[in-house]
């Protein structure tokens, strides 16, 4: 046994270890939150100033946080605007009528509509640690009793077009009896979905829960989730042929919940993702698939500002301009070479301990590119043309060495998403503002062959604060996701005729054109002319990343996207920057380097990374964060951002602890041996243990895979088993599947 190596806790060094965040999106504040909780010195790096600074009923200086919070999830503020305005502004509904009444203060929109399903277990467990504050602006107020957890709102129903058909509505929990059962029965029979087509359906999604993680990384990352679905996952295997109606359900889905074509999507991600909404049902309490109680800045953003600013973070508005990289200095001990300096967008520099990159990847892509120059490999080397490079003409599995070197902009609308296989897509939101009461469903609604991929929810119905006509303008809000910027209208058309996709619109079109959408699918079943059953929208506030051309309220088209939406492509899995995630409990596969590897990453690349696995911390101090990032969530979403960030302050504990051991520790075994059954520790909404280190609790992390059904267990450990010798699952050696076309088996 060698000697102990004793470990100074950051909060007992002197000074503390200082610690950059870049980025006050979901990824940055977490990573700032749990740093903060672990003794390190943060400040947070963020360019957007909050937007309520601006306006007449701010209030005094201090009144809100001095930089926008939140990144996507934040609620976007907007006025009625002049006939010069911006993409921020609040618009007049084309077309409305009457004179309605202007709003006294900005109305909260948002980016999409913000909603918690019961997975979202990182996100769970950060909402029990952030207190609500008695006051609702500013730094000061005293922490409460509550938590942003008692803001979350339950939903338990969801509702679907049918074409022709009245619309659906569908519970968002298992039946309780058998009348329930059979009332969700005749609710799939109402949509023209055959017994056949739901139970091979089912067949598949049985074949994937005691299918491995290691044959889903191997096989179904490679593979498209229909061709999954249809049962084209082996060569020797003809596909399966589902009715029109349940083939158009399957391709149209994953186009709504995620913006990607399910013939490009992986299965292994679109399947994971779809498997844990389902189990949402599988929860009773509160959190089984919530929103929260008022706009998302409000309700969690502005209670977190003041409990980081409580634990000491500081918040600086400036964003890097790059990142420096430090002198080459082979003679040095690995773990005593210099560090990364940050010149900000002044031309300041700062030189920070650790530097927590929680950018978007164009951003990372852009401040990183001196360090690429200098050599830096791991994930800094992985960034290089991830956002930039146009995507290969020959679809996701072409060969690296074919494909074109051209590089893009990935901002510009006429330069992303033209292919359905670009991992950048565009998904945003619209929201319609109404006089007067207009609650079309209490939950989820879902337009079933609507062109632009459409789905909304009435928030405001479940708001302690509700809109008010005098004060706001409005009385209801109907929070639509557009995820089909591509797909053209079949009824809007251009000069030539030809159908108008989304990207192509301007602010206006897109209001009027996804307002008729909605209409045409609500109404589709009935004689009346939808003026007689629906109120009319007399405002729009459409998602601010989306910028368009030329002055004037709505009068350019789109020409870019702020916000490009990062989509889990066949193949591309292994494209992401970085190392794997990895789970302290040890209960995920993950990859990690061999020891002739490592060592060449850390001597000549500048690269360290925990000999566990998991994120890799570049020149001593640089390790990233965000939904680019390899997570277990796999989806763009505010899960994945915040478990990115856990990882990324996982290896900078280990790292800190390898420093502070002078090189020896190099973190390779660092748990301890706890033992729970499987699925215990990922089915509640935190864990009974942490896992420690030297220099404070590793960041629990969930495995959305764990929370499968543990009755599925045995077969997964088998077919790890034969995968890891090559052979094919065990179900297919007993039973080769053999459907064949035209649902019958």
């Amino acid at each position: 046994m060698t000697d102990p190596i004793p470990i100074t806790t950051p909060a007992s060094c002197d000074p503390r270890p200082t610690v950059a965040v870049l980025g006050a999106g979901i990824a940055g504040l977490t990573a700032a939150h749990e740093l903060a909780e672990r003794g390190f010195d943060v400040t947070v790096y963020e360019s957007r100033e909050d937007e309520r600074n601006g306006l007449a009923d701010a209030g005094p200086p201090g009144t809100y946080p001095p930089v926008k919070l939140g990144g996507l999830a934040a609620s976007q503020y907007s006025t009625p605007g002049s006939d010069t305005g911006s993409q921020a502004e609040l618009r007049a509904f084309p077309g409305r009528r009457g004179t309605p009444r202007p709003p006294k203060r900005a109305v909260a929109g948002e980016h999409g509509f913000r909603f918690f399903p019961a997975y979202y277990l990182h996100i769970w467990d950060l909402f029990q640690r952030i207190p609500v504050y008695d006051q609702t602006s500013g730094t000061g107020g005293q922490p409460t009793s509550r938590t942003v957890m008692d803001n979350v709102r339950r939903v338990i129903t969801q509702g679907q077009t049918v074409a022709g058909r009245p619309s659906l509505v569908f519970p968002r929990e298992l039946p309780r009896s058998l009348a329930e059962f059979l009332s969700v029965i005749s609710q799939l029979e109402k949509m023209g979905l055959p017994a056949h087509d739901i139970a091979f359906f089912q067949s598949r999604l049985l074949r994937f829960l005691v299918t491995s993680p290691l044959r889903r990384a191997r096989e179904y990352q490679n593979m498209s989730s229909y061709d999954f679905f249809t049962a084209r996952d082996r060569d020797d295997t003809p596909g399966y042929t589902y009715s029109p109606a349940f083939d158009a359900l399957l391709r149209e889905m994953p186009r709504v919940l995620v913006a990607f074509d399910p013939n490009w999507g992986d299965a292994r991600t679109n399947i994971v993702t779809y498997l844990q909404l389902f189990l949402n049902m599988t929860r009773r309490d509160d959190k089984a698939d919530g929103v929260l109680n008022g706009p998302t800045t409000e309700s969690w953003l502005d209670h977190w500002y003041r409990h980081l600013v409580a634990l000491g973070v500081r918040f600086v508005r400036r964003t890097a301009a790059y990142l420096e990289p430090p002198a080459a200095d082979p003679g040095r001990p690995p773990h005593l070479r210099p560090r990364v300096r940050i010149t900000l967008d002044d031309g300041t520099a700062v030189a920070p301990d650790y530097t927590v990159v929680a950018v978007d990847a164009p951003a990372a892509e852009w401040i990183t590119a001196a360090l690429r120059e200098a050599g830096t490999g791991g994930t800094v080397a992985g960034l290089d043309g991830f956002a930039t490079l146009v995507p290969p003409p020959n679809g996701p599995l072409q060969p690296q060495e074919s494909r074109p070197a051209a590089r893009r902009d990935p901002y510009v609308l006429d330069e992303v998403g033209r292919v359905p296989w670009d991992r950048f897509q565009t998904m945003s939101g619209i929201q319609f503002y109404f006089d007067t009461e207009f609650q079309l469903l209490r939950g989820h609604m879902y337009y079933a062959g609507a062109e632009w991929g459409l789905s909304s929810i009435n928030q405001h119905g479940l708001w302690e604060n509700r809109p008010n006509l005098v004060r706001d303008g409005h009385v209801s809000v109907l929070s639509v996701d557009i995820a089909d910027f591509n797909t053209p209208s079949r009824v809007l058309r251009d000069e030539s005729g030809r159908g108008k996709a989304a990207r192509d619109c301007t602010p206006d079109e897109i209001a009027v054109e996804v307002w008729r959408q909605i209409v045409t699918a609500l109404t589709s079943d009935v004689d009346n002319a939808p003026e007689e059953l629906l109120p009319w929208p007399v405002w729009y506030a459409l998602d601010r990343g989306l910028v368009a051309d030329g002055p004037g309220q709505g009068s350019g088209r789109l020409v870019r996207n702020e916000t490009p939406y990062l989509i889990p492509i066949v193949g591309d899995w292994v494209n992401r920057p970085g190392g794997d995630p990895w789970n302290p409990h040890g209960t995920s596969f993950t990859q990690v380097p061999p020891d002739a590897a490592w060592l060449e990453d850390l001597e000549h690349r500048g690269v360290w990374q925990a000999r566990h696995g998991g994120y890799q911390v570049h020149h001593n101090s640089v390790v990233f964060a965000g939904t680019w990032t390899r997570t277990f969530t796999r989806i763009t979403s505010m899960e994945a951002a915040c478990e990115s960030a856990r990882h990324a302050v996982n290896a900078i504990l280990d790292h800190y602890v390898w420093v502070q051991s002078g090189g020896r520790d190099r973190r390779a075994k660092t748990t301890l041996p706890w033992r729970f059954p499987y699925g215990f520790l990922d089915q509640g909404l935190s864990s009974p243990v942490r896992l420690p280190t030297p220099a404070g609790d590793y960041c629990y992390v969930f495995d959305v895979e764990n929370r499968e059904p543990a009755d599925t267990r045995g077969l997964r450990m088998l077919d790890s088993e034969y995968c890891m010798r090559s052979l094919p699952h065990p179900i297919d050696l007993l039973y080769p599947p053999r459907p064949t076309p035209g649902g019958k088996q």
